[in-house]
């Protein structure tokens, strides 16, 4: 209960009022081993005292050994004991019992029993003693003493220990509680800054960043791992909305025409050859619009996520020869010596034949879009130690050298020289998608004027 209360505060709060328990408890624990250690050593100066006063009682005892009257023994030893603070609480007994010490007068505090021969604690009259007994020998006589100690300086200085403790402890706490809490509103206050900045963001103006405190600490981490998403999110927008302005850009062109060929058909009466006319505009437009829209669902599906594509083992110079021969036609229409390159028997690779097959029938249309009447284009199969270079060769028209890092982005048409076709600047970007989720990457060479080669490599 009281941690989901707590989880429900600030983190300063938190945090302050962690630290005062966790310092409360170091306190404590000094306290009382602090208090446990003086009382031990105040016993202690106690116990020393009596085995002091033992000592110096015994020696009394054998100087004034020659004495055989007791009186006169009596008034000797209550002479010396005079000089002891509470001199009254020795206690000294001959072998049949009597009292020697204190004087026959005085009542003894404690009874004839011997007890332990060991300091201890006892209580009399609501006061406490520390005492001890001990058995003395002197001229041939054995004696049993019994000395004491009155523990009220003792107990009234643990007293004030105690008090002082009780006292000290929680204002410690308290002072140190008002000084966490204003450290930790300063070691926090960035992180409020970062949140006024980072809620001030929009998707109109996600250029802007947080600025990063130079401190080398967590903090700093934090920001500079805000920014990286800011500009991951930035760039991913931006992508977004160039995609859609392209798009709706291809998508206009086929549908004016549409349109414009509607009209023009719709305007007067006409023959039936120039219905069949429009409608054969209409039908190329429609078919160029379902091949954009294709297309397009492609790369969301890519922008969806990575390209799950399911792999196994595939015979690729079958796919190239298979490939091949679906763009013979298309070759030959156009004057194009279409030729396969591939080495003898099978060889296997990781792969998915589906996508595998359009990624190739995208490099052979564009290899045969950019390569005129009487050129040549090769698909070559060449294997290598750990995989196979499966390879798609033109020798058109060729890349520009400033272009040729952006072939590969979307709706990219490099110059009007290789825009005699009707590509949407779309199939090398997906084909690169595809190559990136068989491990690969498709790597292109290009000479203007010369030709381009693509290739990319797969595992055997």
């Amino acid at each position: 209960m009281f941690g989901s209360h707590l989880n429900r505060i600030s983190i300063r709060l938190r945090l302050t009022v962690w630290y005062a328990v966790a310092l409360m408890l170091g306190l404590a624990l000094f306290g009382f081993v602090m208090w446990l250690a003086a009382e031990q050593r105040l016993m202690a100066g106690v116990d020393a005292r009596l085995a002091q006063r033992l000592g110096g009682l015994q020696t009394a005892l054998k100087a004034e050994s020659w004495i055989k009257n007791r009186a006169h023994l009596q008034r000797e030893l209550a002479e010396f004991i005079n000089g002891y603070p509470d001199g009254s609480l020795i206690q000294l007994r001959d072998a049949a019992g009597d009292l020697l010490l204190p004087a026959p007068q005085k009542t003894p505090l404690w009874p004839a029993d011997k007890g332990p021969e060991r300091p201890r604690t006892v209580q009399r009259e609501g006061r406490s003693y520390r005492i001890v007994t001990g058995s003395l020998a002197s001229a041939g006589e054995n004696w049993t003493v019994l000395v004491a100690i009155s523990l009220n300086d003792v107990l009234a200085l643990m007293r004030d220990l105690r008090r002082l403790l009780l006292l000290m402890i929680p204002a410690v706490v308290g002072i140190a509680c008002l000084g966490g809490y204003w450290l930790s509103l300063r070691a926090l206050r960035p992180v409020d800054e970062i949140t006024a900045v980072a809620k001030s963001i929009g998707l109109q103006n996600l250029s802007q960043r947080i600025v990063v405190p130079q401190t080398g600490d967590e903090l700093q981490r934090m920001s500079e791992t805000w920014n990286d998403v800011l500009a991951r999110l930035d760039s991913a927008v931006k992508r977004m909305r160039q995609f859609t302005a392209d798009a709706s850009h291809e998508l206009r062109t086929p549908l004016a025409l549409i349109r414009a060929s509607a009209e023009l058909a719709l305007r007067r009466e006409r023959d039936p050859e120039t219905y069949r006319t429009a409608l054969r505009g209409v039908e190329e437009q429609a078919e160029y619009m379902t091949r954009l829209t294709e297309s397009l669902l492609s790369v969301a599906r890519m922008d969806s996520g990575p390209l799950d594509l399911p792999l196994q083992a595939v015979d690729l110079n079958g796919l190239v020869v298979s490939v091949v021969q679906q763009n013979e036609a298309l070759a030959a229409a156009r004057l194009i010596t279409l030729r396969v390159e591939t080495a003898n028997g099978a060889t296997l690779v990781k792969a998915n034949d589906p996508a595998l097959r359009r990624l190739l029938l995208i490099l052979l249309d564009n290899a045969l879009k950019f390569t005129e009447a009487g050129g040549t284009v090769t698909a070559s199969v060449d294997p290598v130690r750990d995989g196979a270079i499966v390879a798609v060769s033109d020798t058109g028209v060729g890349i520009a050298p400033d272009a040729l890092p952006f072939i590969f982005d979307r709706f990219y048409r490099a110059d009007p020289a290789r825009e005699n076709g009707a590509g949407f600047g779309l199939g090398l970007s997906i084909a690169q998608a595809i190559a990136q989720a068989h491990g690969s990457e498709i790597v292109a060479n290009s000479t203007p004027t010369t030709g381009t080669r693509f290739s990319l490599k797969l595992k055997l």
